[in-house]
C-alpha cells in the first residue's frame, strides 16, 4: 500500500486533521505533558460515544448498535546499504459495524478495508462473523476471522500494538483472516481454544474449494500467583493441509507459538516465540522470537517502547526480510532472503485518547544475513504517524 511521493502532502494533512478535530470538539483544559485528568478523559469520552448508534438494554431483540472503525497513517524513511525510499503509507483505513443482540449472547461484526490513498472506498472485507456466547465462559465464533495463533502478535488488535508494525518472525509465517469456526472457552484460570479455517479464502469468503487448517491452544492467566497486574501465558498450534487452489496459510504445514504477556505498575513485557515447519523450496524450517518491553515515561500519556527481534532457518534462504519497509529498498538483492535476522526497535507512543487516539514515532535497525545467495541487508527504518480507532 505504498502512496506515491506526490501524495505526502494529503497524508500529512490527513495526520493533522486526525489530531486536531477532537482535541478542537473537546472545551477543556488539555495538558500535553501530565496523565490525563478525569474531566479530560470525560470529555473524549463523550466524543466516542456518538459512535453508538443505538443502545437499549430493555430490547430483546438488539441491545447494542455501535459504528467501528480506523486509521492508521505512517511516514517512514528506509535507510539501507541496499538503497534509500521514504513516503507516506494510508497503512490501514476500516469502516463497519458491531451489534449485540438476544440479550448479548449473539455478537455480530462486519468491516471492510479501503486501499491505498483511499483510491476506491471497498477493496476488502476484513472480519464479517456471528459469535454465539451461549454462556460466560464459551465463545462459538463462524465466518471470516483471524486464526487462533500469536497471541499477542496476531491476535490482539493493532490499535493496541505499541509498535508499527508487528515482528519479522509472524510476518513470514502467511497467516490471515480466514473463513473459519472457532470455539473458545474459559475454566478457572485456564482458557482453551479450537478451530478449524479454509486455505482457499480470498478478499471475501473464498469458494471453500481448497485445503483446511486446524488448530487448538491453551492458557494460563497467572497475574495471582505472580501478584502482577497481568500474567499470561499462552500456547498455541495450527496445522495446514495443502492444495493447488489455497490462497492462504499455505507456506509451512505446522506453526506453533508461544507467549508470555506480563503488566505491573508502568511496566510491561512480552515475549513471543514462533517455530514452523514443513515449508517446501527455500521455506524451509523457521524459528524466530521478540522481546518487547515498555515503559511509562508519564501515565497513559507517554510510553517508551522497546523491541528485539531474531529469526533463523535450517536454508540459507530460509528467513525473509521484514515486509515493511525493508522490501522497498531499491537495490535489494537475493530478494530479501537470508538464515539469519535481528532487528532492534526503539520508539515511543503518545496518547491523546488512550489507544483510540495516540501518535508514534520510532526506528527498527535490522540486519538480514544473506545464505546462500548474496541478499546481505543492513539497514534503519525511521517511522512517525498516528492511530485513531472507534
Amino acid at each position: 500500500m505504498k502512496t506515491p511521493r506526490n501524495h505526502r502532502r494529503s497524508g500529512a494533512l490527513t495526520l493533522a486533521l486526525f489530531t486536531a478535530t477532537p482535541l478542537a470538539a473537546s472545551a477543556f483544559e488539555f495538558d500535553p505533558l501530565d496523565t490525563p485528568s478525569a474531566e479530560e478523559t470525560a470529555s473524549f469520552e463523550k466524543i466516542w460515544k456518538a459512535f453508538t448508534l443505538y443502545k437499549n438494554e430493555e430490547n430483546p431483540i438488539l441491545q447494542e448498535f455501535k459504528l467501528r472503525g480506523r486509521y492508521q497513517g505512517q511516514y517512514y524513511w528506509l535507510d539501507s546499504d541496499q538503497g534509500d525510499e521514504d513516503a507516506w503509507e494510508d497503512r490501514r483505513s476500516r469502516l463497519g459495524f458491531d451489534a449485540k443482540l438476544l440479550d448479548k449472547k449473539v455478537e455480530v461484526r462486519l468491516d471492510f478495508q479501503s486501499n491505498d490513498s483511499f483510491e476506491d472506498t471497498y477493496d476488502r472485507l476484513v472480519d464479517a462473523y456471528i459469535r454465539w456466547k451461549p454462556t460466560d465462559s464459551l465463545s462459538i465464533t463462524l465466518g471470516r476471522t483471524k486464526p487462533l495463533i500469536g497471541y499477542y502478535d496476531f491476535l490482539q488488535s493493532t490499535n493496541a500494538q505499541p509498535t508499527f508494525e508487528r515482528s519479522q518472525i509472524f510476518n513470514q509465517l502467511r497467516v490471515d483472516r480466514t473463513t473459519a469456526l472457532t470455539v473458545e472457552g474459559k475454566t478457572g484460570d485456564f482458557t482453551w481454544q479450537a478451530g478449524a479455517y479454509s486455505n482457499d479464502t480470498d478478499r471475501e469468503f473464498g469458494t471453500l474449494g481448497g485445503s483446511y487448517s486446524y488448530g487448538a491452544g491453551i492458557g494460563y492467566d497467572a497475574k495471582e500467583a505472580f501478584g502482577w497486574t497481568r500474567a499470561d501465558f499462552r500456547l498455541d498450534w495450527l496445522h495446514s493441509g495443502h492444495d493447488r487452489d489455497d490462497q492462504i496459510l499455505d507456506r509451512y504445514d505446522d506453526i506453533v507459538s508461544a507467549t508470555f504477556w506480563a503488566q505491573e505498575g508502568p511496566w510491561g513485557f512480552v515475549a513471543e516465540g514462533y517455530h514452523a515447519s514443513g515449508g517446501e523450496g527455500r521455506d524451509e524450517d523457521v524459528f524466530g522470537f521478540f522481546l518487547q518491553p515498555t515503559y511509562d515515561l508519564i501515565p497513559k500519556r507517554l510510553q517508551l517502547v522497546g523491541r528485539y527481534s531474531f529469526a533463523t532457518g535450517d536454508g540459507p534462504d530460509s528467513v525473509r526480510r521484514q515486509t515493511r519497509y525493508e522490501s522497498e529498498a531499491p537495490n535489494l538483492t537475493g530478494s530479501g532472503r537470508g538464515d539469519e535476522y535481528h532487528a532492534f526497535y526503539l520508539g515511543t507512543q503518545y496518547f491523546i485518547h488512550g489507544d483510540k487516539l495516540k501518535l508514534l514515532a520510532g526506528a527498527e535497525y535490522a540486519t538480514l544475513d544473506g545464505g546462500g545467495n548474496g541478499g546481505d541487508f543492513d539497514g534503519v527504518t525511521w517511522l512517525t504517524g498516528i492511530r485513531f480507532s472507534f
